[in-house]
């Protein structure tokens, strides 16, 4: 009986080609540009031996960042080209962000997209970002308090996001749709990076800092959406909105703030198609976060202010985007995807369908869900 489970023991498989995790180039984070009519990759690779020390009782440490660059007439050849003095195994599961430069948003998106979800060993799922910053400084940054990148704006924007809802990050395979469908905007985060708010033992230290969007429609760059613009989109274009203030202007003088921790809208398009008449409705939630003491301000008083101040903010926002041709609230896309026959006759005059597109009505109806610990007026 011995022999044979000898016998069988001989059949199973073993590890003998595993690698360990310390003989292979994690690559965190990808950046994309376009030079002198070729594709340049910047590659981020970090030390993991650094940042597996994070797991023990004292020692800390951020990680080294190792940034590569490698060129080529297409994404592959530019991904390939890095391997010759990577000096072991390279591996692309781990990238978790991709930043694209302007130059390559401008005039080559849809090759770069291509050759990325085309890549064998990269996902769909990392975060995607704009910049028009040098692309090795935006990938350089580092995080604060000795964290890990990996736990940086830039590596996980969703923890951010929860907390200021400034723009909704964007996945590759979301951002595919802007670029292949022939009738949606996305809004591509756009990132910069600053020395101006933190500083390290006295010495400025380098953070990502989200400075707005570039529009992106039918694989082009629309053009940017500024903060100023980016008010109006979260209450129509976001998919969500966790968390974001806005200060109210009253009469009485006194300083309001409220955070927005919900909205819901409803869009609905009228049958004209010149001028195409758009109806809005929109649901909020809020909560108090700064109100001045015996203020005497009642809770109708506020509800009308912040109903107020979103309509105008919404409007505006419209008007900014529909000055630069940007389908900022991806309108579009609802009459392609519930009239295509209008859809196609609308494209047939042969401009865009943003120029003919026209606010109408604007409701807005804000639900104070609690005051925190201030005091408000019932009536």
């Amino acid at each position: 009986m011995i022999p044979v489970f000898l016998a069988l023991i001989l059949l199973l498989t073993g590890c003998w080609d595993m690698k360990e995790a310390q003989n292979i180039n994690f690559i965190t984070a990808l950046g994309v540009d376009y030079e002198n009519g070729r594709f340049v990759i910047y590659a981020q690779l970090l030390d993991f031996s650094d940042i597996a020390k994070q797991e023990g009782a004292v020692e800390t440490g951020h990680g080294e960042v190792w940034i590569g660059k490698s060129e080529g007439r297409t994404i592959d050849e530019a991904l390939i080209s890095l391997y010759p003095a990577s000096q072991q195994r390279t591996s692309w599961t781990h990238v978790r962000t991709i930043i694209f430069s302007k130059a390559l948003l401008d005039k080559h998106l849809p090759e770069a997209v291509n050759g990325l979800i085309q890549t064998r060993d990269l996902r769909y799922t990392p975060w995607v970002f704009g910049t028009d910053q040098k692309l090795p400084d935006i990938l350089k940054s580092i995080s604060l308090l000795n964290e890990s990148v990996l736990n940086s704006a830039l590596l996980d924007p969703e923890e951010l996001f929860k907390l200021y809802s400034y723009v909704e990050p964007l996945r590759l395979i979301k951002l595919m749709d802007g670029v292949k469908e022939p009738a949606v905007t996305k809004l591509l985060p756009l990132v910069s990076w600053t020395e101006g708010v933190w500083k390290g033992d006295g010495e400025p230290t380098p953070q990502v800092k989200l400075v707005g969007a570039y529009a992106i429609a039918q694989g082009k760059n629309r053009g940017l959406v500024d903060s100023e613009m980016l008010q109006g989109a979260r209450y129509v274009k976001f998919r969500r909105m966790i968390s974001f203030p806005l200060p109210l202007v009253l009469d009485e003088g006194a300083p309001v703030t409220i955070n927005i921790a919900h909205r819901d809208p409803d869009i609905q398009i009228g049958p004209g198609n010149d001028p195409i008449r758009v109806n809005l409705n929109v649901r909020a939630k809020a909560y108090i976060t700064e109100l001045a003491a015996d203020s005497g301000i009642t809770s109708a008083r506020l509800r009308a202010a912040a109903a107020e101040t979103i309509e105008r903010e919404i409007r505006r926002s419209f008007d900014a985007a529909k000055a630069k041709q940007i389908d900022l609230y991806n309108l579009e896309e609802m009459i392609y995807r519930h009239d295509q026959e209008r859809w196609k006759k609308l494209r047939s005059q042969g401009k865009p369908l943003i120029s003919i597109m026209e606010l109408d009505q604007v409701h807005v109806e804000v639900n104070l869900i609690h005051s925190s610990s201030h005091k408000v007026l019932k009536q």
